[in-house]
């Protein structure tokens, strides 16, 4: 069994079709049923947010939008929903000690909590988990 960390650049490569990745495919389409993928809320707002720019610039269409949606309906996502005070004082400290956004924070940590593998084609959040020795495979 595995246990994964996505991030929106990660997925998005589903369905982008100028950024379609083989590998993304292959991993998606590779999962066994023991293994688990996790994402944050946040990727739910992220992806939301890709789907809308790429309709806007005709990058896709609503049906494809609809697909795509349908699809990650389809995937067994476990939904991480840690949050508050403590969390948000978390992802700071990440933040400041590895020069990164506070929305790559959120992945990062996911990942360490779980001792995930990441998911992400994000050079900084990369480099971050390089720094922590969190296993990572964009």
């Amino acid at each position: 069994m595995n246990t994964y960390v996505i991030d929106c650049s990660f997925s998005s490569t589903l369905f982008l079709p100028d950024e379609n990745s083989d590998y993304t495919k292959k991993f998606f389409l590779n999962l066994e049923t023991k293994d688990k993928v996790y994402t944050p809320v946040l990727w739910y707002y992220e992806t939301a947010n890709v789907l809308n720019i790429s309709v806007k610039r005709k990058r896709l269409t609503h049906s494809d939008a609809f697909s795509v949606s349908q699809l990650f309906e389809s995937l067994s996502f476990e939904t991480d929903i840690y949050f508050g005070v403590h969390f948000t004082k978390e992802l700071f400290d990440l933040t400041q000690l590895y020069n990164i956004s506070s929305y790559d924070a959120v992945y990062l940590e996911l990942a360490m909590r779980k001792k995930a593998i990441l998911k992400t084609l994000d050079k900084n959040l990369i480099q971050a988990a390089k720094k922590v020795g969190i296993n990572y495979k964009g």
